[in-house]
């Protein structure tokens, strides 16, 4: 099992959840690289009985395929299991896989980019939720985790869900980039001894996410590292900026174009200004993209203290008046005059 830096306060609920004795329907979601399959993985290694992930613009077929091969290797016979017809027989077989292991101990079952499963017209959504509700939500020793990158999606459709799935969830984990204190102690962990300076240097770059910060190598400077990672033709982050939004939403046209247009401003804007400068239609569509990137952590909603102000404004979290702005000037100027960084 890889040691899980930081996430504490993730882990606990995680055990409280395990130790609970009763069903437990967990949601866990977070932009993509942040680590959430490594911390379901890691953590339940040794109690994973089942787990499948969703293939993007992936068919029913397809999908179904995967679950049966993912399902015959769970059990150890890869052919005992055929090809389900639909999602209602998918999730019948995963609960005949399940009954004589739940009698003898706690069980997981991890469904990771759940989004990715729900095709469209497959039924996928509302064959689980017939699942939960007659049947696992009567197993004792049952932890179900359902995960995704499409943070927006997760919370609309399961969290805050409306049919069969309102008030199942029984806990939710919003996992969020590393801190600088999480960062310095990854770093660490791979030997990779930079000062705080330094290290805040590379997080003003790359944020905590553990995806990018795997990628600094022992014996480089900041300057190296950034240049080897963002400008080279190979680096991890050159190309990242577009396959990271195409993976997360379905048509990312009009997300880039409002992070474009945040991106020349370090103030942040109010959302007439950001519709006026994108000159996208103000709506209900508008609001649902400005929700997406809030919930996906692209971007942060905040108000200024000054009472005569009472505009809403949106940009970058590192942007944001009220979270870091003047920490991150201080926090340089401290590193400049001490060489060192308090975290």
């Amino acid at each position: 099992m890889k040691k899980i830096i930081g996430r504490i306060k993730k882990q606990e609920l995680l055990k409280e959840a395990y130790d609970s004795g009763v069903p437990e329907l967990i949601a866990i979601f977070g932009r993509r690289r942040v680590g959430k399959t490594f911390l379901i993985r890691n953590y339940f290694k040794d109690h994973l009985q089942f787990q499948l992930v969703g293939i993007k613009d992936a068919t029913l077929p397809v999908q179904l395929e995967q679950f049966s091969s993912t399902l015959g290797k769970a059990s150890g016979n890869p052919k005992l299991y055929r090809i389900p017809e639909g999602w209602p027989e998918a999730f019948d077989q995963l609960s005949n896989f399940l009954t004589p292991k739940l009698m003898r101990e706690r069980c997981v079952v991890f469904l990771d980019e759940f989004p990715w499963l729900n095709t469209p017209k497959s039924g996928f959504l509302q064959a689980f939720d017939h699942w939960w509700n007659s049947w696992a939500n009567d197993q004792d020793n049952l932890v179900v985790i359902i995960c995704g990158s499409a943070a927006s999606w997760m919370i609309e459709h399961v969290v805050n869900n409306k049919g069969g799935l309102h008030n199942r969830i029984t806990r939710k984990i919003r996992l969020l980039p590393f801190t600088l204190k999480e960062t310095e102690a990854f770093l660490h962990s791979k030997q990779v001894n930079l000062a705080r300076y330094q290290i805040v240097q590379i997080y003003m770059v790359v944020g905590g996410i553990p995806h990018y910060l795997k990628d600094i190598k022992k014996g480089e400077s900041v300057a190296q590292a950034i240049n080897r990672i963002c400008f080279t033709k190979d680096g991890l982050l050159n190309g990242e900026f577009k396959n990271l939004y195409s993976s997360l939403f379905k048509d990312p046209t009009r997300h880039l174009s409002i992070v474009r247009v945040l991106a020349q401003n370090n103030s942040g804007l109010t959302r007439k200004n950001i519709i006026e400068k994108t000159t996208l239609s103000s709506g209900g569509t508008v609001t649902l993209i400005f929700d997406e990137l809030i919930e996906s952590g692209f971007v942060t909603p905040w108000k200024p203290n000054d009472k005569i102000l009472k505009k809403s404004y949106i940009n970058f979290p590192m942007n944001s008046p009220i979270s870091t702005s003047n920490l991150w000037k201080k926090m340089l100027d401290l590193g400049r005059k001490y060489g060192k960084i308090l975290a």
